[in-house]
């Protein structure tokens, strides 16, 4: 009798048009992976006997369910779990940057850029007077910054512009791309056997939007992952692939 217990690695990847796998990529740790298949059936019931027996039972459709539970805060991860596309922002710097107008001393006040450098700030003057460093704040990683002190050293005339340097980001936008179809591999090891190795291939999985993202807490953020298993119709029925994904026992 062999029992299953798994644990292993996923990867997740787009598909080439001729329906193959076009470079997967590894997901990091997941602690939680199911797949599960279901059918809606037509029943039909005899009116002979008096007992209204069924006699048959047809299979409508066939559907599969995909979930999983992924850890780590990767762009690959981020982009399925945001319908996200990333930018690669180069460093550079930003000249007079307008800030709204008028400031709210106290208030956080973003700049186009994150994690800046040498921030200077004027006011609109015809020769600009610098607004000294210690009247306001700068979050520099996060770039943003608060003006506590608009008085002092002036009169200054808004609205304030601010230069600064900012440094590489990687950027993911959310819901910039279509639904993602995905082909997901899952090679592990049977640890109720011996170790035993196991493939599962799901060739066309829709994958949904994260549920949730769980931004503030005091346990580790997981993305959790669904979607639906399609039926991959480049793939014979019959055959060893079959149209929706297979078990390999090694």
């Amino acid at each position: 009798m062999a029992y299953f217990s798994g644990q292993g690695r996923v990867y997740i990847g787009a598909r080439d048009v001729n329906g193959n796998p076009a470079g997967l990529s590894f997901v990091g740790n997941v602690p939680d992976l199911k797949v599960s298949l279901s059918v809606d059936t037509l029943e039909h019931q005899e009116s002979q006997s008096g007992q209204r027996l069924t006699d048959l039972q047809l299979i409508k459709t066939k559907k599969g369910e995909f979930a999983c539970t992924l850890e780590e805060w990767i762009q690959s991860n981020l982009e399925l779990a945001l319908y996200g596309s990333t930018t690669i922002v180069a460093s550079g710097t930003v000249t007079s940057e307008l800030l709204p107008n008028p400031i709210t001393l106290g208030s956080l006040y973003l700049l186009s850029k994150q994690n800046v450098s040498s921030v200077v700030v004027k006011d609109s003057n015809g020769t600009p007077l610098t607004l000294p460093a210690a009247q306001y704040t700068v979050n520099a990683k996060h770039g943003s910054l608060i003006i506590n002190d608009k008085t002092t050293g002036g009169p200054y005339t808004e609205p304030f512009k601010a230069d600064f340097s900012y440094g590489a980001a990687n950027v993911t936008a959310m819901f910039t791309q279509p639904l993602p179809e995905r082909w997901v591999r899952f090679e592990g090891l049977n640890t109720a056997d011996a170790n035993h190795e196991v493939v599962i291939d799901l060739y066309r999985v829709a994958i949904n939007p994260a549920k949730d993202l769980s931004v503030i807490g005091n346990d580790l953020m997981k993305f959790e992952l669904s979607g639906q298993v399609l039926a991959d119709l480049t793939k014979s029925a019959a055959g060893q692939f079959g149209q929706f994904g297979r078990v390999i026992l090694l």
